[in-house]
């Protein structure tokens, strides 16, 4: 009776290790991918916004570039067009563009398993 109290004993702290373990472990995971996921965001708008600078001097650049050739007005409605035309073109593609992009990102993030765990055994002490 004794040795199966001891064998209990002993099973009964394995699994507590086991689901300690198993707990760290989803901390370890859950930080990584928020890390991840974070970071890839804070990537998206500082590109985003040097991408707007950018863009903007060009737009500039073509405006005056077009005024030697037009009137400014004109030059200015000419850029403008093409920006709401641009607008309309990514509205209308907004699920190609943008929508199925971010989810196979976080799909891929947080449905796919970590690589570096897969079928390994956990440690005997």
């Amino acid at each position: 009776m004794g040795d199966k109290n001891e064998e209990l004993k002993t099973t009964l702290a394995n699994a507590m290790r086991l689901a300690r373990l198993y707990a760290e472990n989803l901390k370890l995971i859950s930080t990584e991918k928020t890390t991840v996921l974070l970071s890839s965001g804070v990537l998206a708008v500082v590109l985003l916004i040097l991408a707007a600078c950018a863009l903007f001097f060009c737009s500039i650049a073509v405006v005056y570039l077009l005024a030697s050739v037009l009137p400014i007005a004109w030059c200015f409605l000419i850029v403008g067009g093409f920006y709401l035309l641009l607008g309309v073109v990514a509205v209308l593609l907004r699920t190609t563009l943008f929508v199925n992009p971010i989810a196979r990102f976080l799909s891929r993030l947080f449905l796919t398993p970590p690589t570096d765990f897969k079928n390994k055994e956990i440690e005997k002490p």
